[in-house]
């Protein structure tokens, strides 16, 4: 099994200059939701590359489904142990 895609290195390093993202922390009340569904995105895509029978992408974003629901996983355990830092966006 591969090793997850950013382990061990800081994703934004990997960013090209001027090159936009999105930043969700634990804390936001809408993240799990917001990770919960990227997963589910990601699964799609898997199932719609194996339908193609794009074996190893399939793979990959299947692994990177995985990983992105234990992301969260943890981003509820941490609400459930941090309710008062738990808040909407202001």
């Amino acid at each position: 099994m591969k090793k997850p895609k950013y382990e061990g290195i800081n994703p934004l390093d990997r960013l090209h200059p001027g090159e936009p993202y999105f930043f969700i922390r634990a804390q936001d009340k809408l993240s799990v939701e917001a990770v919960r569904h990227y997963s589910h995105l990601l699964q799609e895509e898997a199932n719609k590359a194996a339908g193609r029978e794009e074996d190893e992408l399939g793979e990959s974003l299947q692994l990177q489904s995985i990983e992105v629901i234990h992301f969260a996983h943890k981003f509820l355990d941490w609400q459930e142990e941090h309710p008062d830092k738990v808040k909407l966006p202001d």
